[in-house]
């Protein structure tokens, strides 16, 4: 079966569907857009609403447009299922101007929102933004169907032309990745503000000692979590500015942090106990000598 075979199924003409195979190559964009899918729905929409010239031209040629996602390699789940209800000329001023539109932009581009515009000039401009209109039709299977990632460069195709292997129907309907166990957690700054919330609630949760690798230079910090909110409050912390927010992290981009777990501990230790784990940790990873720690 493939997901032609659906589209006949809901007496669909192939000839007016486009298909859209969302398929990032930065993987810290792909976990933020899954994150996006699920939580922030209208910022996916924005994101998915402009499309090169050449694209933009297959999705102007039909009626429907259904959208999907890869979320591991060689897959990808189905969405949904829109209508191109209308398009209109992208305006400058008002892209800019458009709050969700410009939230996109700040965290899937990195653009400050002093150079909103010009980035929307120098990349956007004269492409035609869609309104797509979410459809009923296969509404049941959005984020349930797996299909098989059909290969190529060209992310959109046309659905008549384009074999959808059906790989699977899952029980669940989601996109983000499930939370891994505690010791295999490596979360990079970025993703922090785009935690999906099943992970949110567990670091929010864990109370312990972590570990701080700069990116930029291997160089390490310790610390402990175990006041409000825990291991989440703490990374936030360390990740609502640009710099650090101790002596020797206020020298770096707090952008190249990468964040993983050394240890937990229970949630009646006092704030005693978990400082000893930490110096503990410092002594042995040697980060007070030779790293970030002081």
């Amino acid at each position: 079966m493939d997901f032609n075979d659906l589209l006949r199924s809901a007496e669909i003409d192939l000839r007016q569907v486009s298909i859209v195979l969302h398929k990032p190559g930065d993987l810290k964009v792909r976990a933020m857009l899954a994150t996006f899918i699920e939580q922030r729905p209208e910022l996916f929409e924005a994101y998915q609403s402009t499309h090169p010239p050449l694209q933009e031209a297959t999705v102007k040629s039909r009626c429907y447009l259904a959208s999907f996602f890869m979320r591991d390699p060689g897959e990808l789940v189905f969405l949904a299922l829109y209508e191109v209800k209308d398009w209109s000329e992208t305006d400058v001023d008002g892209l800019a101007g458009d709050p969700i539109f410009s939230e996109m932009l700040l965290k899937v581009d990195g653009v400050s929102s002093e150079d909103i515009s010009a980035h929307i000039s120098s990349r956007l401009a004269g492409r035609a933004r869609f309104d797509f209109r979410r459809t009923a039709h296969l509404a049941e299977l959005g984020r349930r169907l797996v299909v098989a990632d059909p290969g190529g460069r060209n992310y959109v195709r046309r659905a008549d032309t384009t074999d959808l292997e059906v790989l699977e129907l899952k029980r669940e309907a989601r996109i983000a990745s499930p939370v891994p166990p505690w010791d295999q957690i490596s979360i990079d700054a970025p993703e922090i503000e785009h935690l999906p919330n099943d992970w949110a609630s567990s670091s929010r949760h864990w109370r312990g000692i972590y570990l701080i690798l700069d990116l930029s230079d291997g160089a390490r910090y310790v610390g402990s979590a175990y006041g409000r909110e825990n291991l989440l409050g703490r990374w936030r912390v360390h990740t609502a500015s640009a710099t650090g927010v101790t002596k020797e992290l206020r020298k770096r981009d707090t952008r190249l942090f990468r964040f993983s777990i050394l240890e937990l501990v229970s949630p009646t230790a006092t704030p005693e106990e978990v400082v000893a784990r930490e110096r503990s940790w410092m002594k042995r990873i040697g980060t007070i000598d030779r790293g970030l720690n002081t």
